[in-house]
């Protein structure tokens, strides 16, 4: 038994001393000179709630490191070897708390605990003060404590002499100081889209912010002006981060089509009142905003950006569409509460290939005409949730989805040919502007596509060519103006090619045959002449004409009757006549059938 309970002892020994935790930051080292003064800056982690209204504490170990005898602490107890030389002031909001040590002894001198909780056990940071006659001071690190996913601003600020050199930040290790960021534009591979450097109206300071905080962040680094080791001005920041967060991980990498979209989800805390929250592009020498919640849009960006925000939920969405190659690279989407900024990053790539929707990206539309716009959508979205709404000034309204809306919209779903289509009826100077089609499932936003409807005199499409009526089942009505795909090159060039073949042999026949008729007409032209004889034909006459030569080959079923001879003939010359002649000819009518007829 005995040996068991040595065994909880030991075990529990650990807590009933304290340890040290990466929740709670105090600087590694700090100078004074005796009879001055220090201060001591503590962070800690606001995540856990009790960390706000926990006891906050400063102490110092004894020789044998047994105990750690308070110094001061915000349940306002102050050592009485400290009474008059010690205050402490604690900041839950920003999660820090800072003490200050007057009128320093040389007993003062060793190594002292900031912590959160009682003396015996609790989390804490471990600190050695050391107390010098020298009237120099060496210049500690500078101690930034991070949250995990978070971000941090770090300022370096120097003297103005070296101000027109290279600007830089680089993490130290054992054997060299790896670049994070400089001002010639390198950036370390690791932390491409998570910083950027930007300059101060002071020329000799800068700013250098590093986001979405990893583990491996924490250490100690350089920033300076020169290069690091050379002559120059640098400093040493001691960057600690936090293991806890309430920042859900996202998607780091998005994939888009040319022309297609992405939908991108933030996160940030929920029941927290923000200032603003944004959307900007990476840049290494800054993040140029596309847009806000507060209203602001990047021109370029007009009715193909939209934030939607759900504070309910902790989440704003982002999405983009009318994507070009030139939209890919990183993305920040982040929240300010006036004193600290939460930044996530999002990198886009832009692939060749389909979008998932696919529809006419301008329209221009006659004036009181009527226009029907399809959203083409894939097997992979059958089930999702369909919608069109209009895009005004970072709002996109859903539009009706009755046949009877009053407005003259109406949307209607084909779910064979996999086509949402908005109608617009007799179309108004205030139906102008940017339509959205898109999808979503279980409340969160997927592929969106846009279109621009412009009231003009004739539809064009966006690559400037006349537009093509559609084959098949997705013709539009003929009352309504609607724009659509151009026929491809492809087939052009294969009609052309066709019909340079068949016309020249077309018009060799058609020559051929009236060459014949030509021969044909003068030979009976050298026999008959209309003007002066008279034609003298019977009913018996048509009726005995049976026989039928098929001398035109180029047209079937066409007859001619043969000159009556003297033996056939039912009637006799009449006197005074110079010759008789009988004969017959025939029409042809528009159905192409011959009819004989006597003149």
């Amino acid at each position: 038994m005995a040996s068991l309970e040595l065994f909880f002892i030991i075990s529990l020994a650990p807590l009933l001393q304290g340890w040290e935790s990466a929740d709670i930051a105090g600087p590694k080292q700090v100078t004074g000179i005796l009879n001055g003064e220090v201060t001591i800056q503590c962070f800690y982690s606001t995540v856990t709630k009790a960390n706000k209204y926990d006891r906050k504490f400063l102490c110092k170990e004894t020789a044998h490191q047994r105990s750690c005898s308070t110094i001061i602490s915000t349940n306002r107890y102050v050592s009485p070897n400290f009474a008059g030389r010690a205050t402490i002031q604690d900041s839950t909001d920003k999660g820090v708390f800072i003490v200050q040590l007057k009128a320093l002894k040389h007993e003062d001198q060793g190594n002292l605990k900031c912590g959160i909780g009682l003396n015996s056990f609790g989390l804490f940071s471990s600190i050695y003060l050391s107390v010098t006659e020298d009237s120099t001071v060496p210049e500690d690190a500078d101690l930034i404590f991070g949250q995990l996913k978070s971000s941090v601003l770090i300022t370096c600020k120097f003297d103005g002499q070296f101000s027109s050199s290279r600007k830089y930040l680089c993490k130290i290790g054992l054997h060299n100081c790896m670049t994070v960021i400089d001002s010639y534009g390198a950036v370390g591979e690791a932390y491409k889209g998570r910083t950027m450097l930007h300059n101060d109206l002071n020329p000799a300071t800068f700013k250098i912010r590093l986001i979405h905080l990893r583990k491996e962040d924490a250490g100690y680094y350089s920033c300076g002006i020169g290069n690091y080791g050379a002559p120059g001005e640098s400093k040493v920041i001691d960057l600690r981060i936090s293991e806890e967060t309430d920042i859900a991980n996202t998607q780091k990498v998005l994939t888009a089509a040319v022309g297609g979209s992405i939908s991108a989800e933030c996160h940030y805390t929920p029941n927290v009142t923000y200032e603003r929250k944004h959307w900007c592009k990476w840049r290494e020498h800054g993040c140029t905003d596309l847009m806000d919640t507060n209203g602001f849009i990047k021109d370029a960006f007009e009715g193909r950006i939209m934030i939607y925000d759900s504070p309910e939920n902790g989440t704003f969405t982002v999405l983009m569409n009318q994507l070009k190659k030139e939209d890919e690279g990183w993305y920040w989407c982040g929240t300010s509460d006036g004193t600290t900024d939460y930044t996530t990053t999002v990198q886009v790539k832009i692939t060749e290939g389909q979008p998932g929707l696919n529809g006419s990206k301008t329209v221009i539309v006659p004036a009181g005409k009527s226009v029907k716009l399809p959203c083409y959508y894939p097997c992979k979205y059958s089930r999702y949730q369909k919608y069109w709404c209009k895009w005004e000034n970072s709002i996109c309204t859903p539009v009706a989805s009755s046949e009877d809306d009053e407005s003259g919209l109406s949307v209607n779903c084909d779910k064979e040919q996999r086509v949402l289509t908005l109608s617009i009826d007799q179309i108004k100077p205030k139906d102008e502007g940017w339509y959205w089609c898109g999808v979503k499932q279980a409340g969160r936003y997927g592929e969106t596509l846009a279109v621009l409807v412009k009231i003009g005199h004739e539809a064009v499409p966006q690559d400037g060519t006349r537009s093509k009526s559609i084959p098949g089942n997705r013709a539009a009505d003929q009352n309504d103006w609607q724009q659509e795909a151009p026929t491809s090159s492809h087939s052009e060039l294969r009609s052309q090619l066709v019909l340079s073949i068949v016309l020249p042999i077309c018009a060799v026949i058609l020559l051929a045959a009236a060459v014949f008729l030509f021969i044909r007409l003068k030979k009976n032209s050298d026999l008959v002449s209309v003007g002066s004889y008279r034609t003298d034909i019977s009913l018996a006459d048509l009726d005995n004409s049976q026989r039928a030569g098929k001398d035109n080959i180029d047209i079937e079923h066409t007859q001619e009757t043969e000159m009556a001879s003297t033996k056939d003939a039912s009637k006799s010359s009449k006197k005074g006549s110079k010759e008789d002649l009988t004969y017959t000819t025939f029409l042809i009518h528009g159905d192409g059938g011959p009819q004989e007829t006597t003149d």
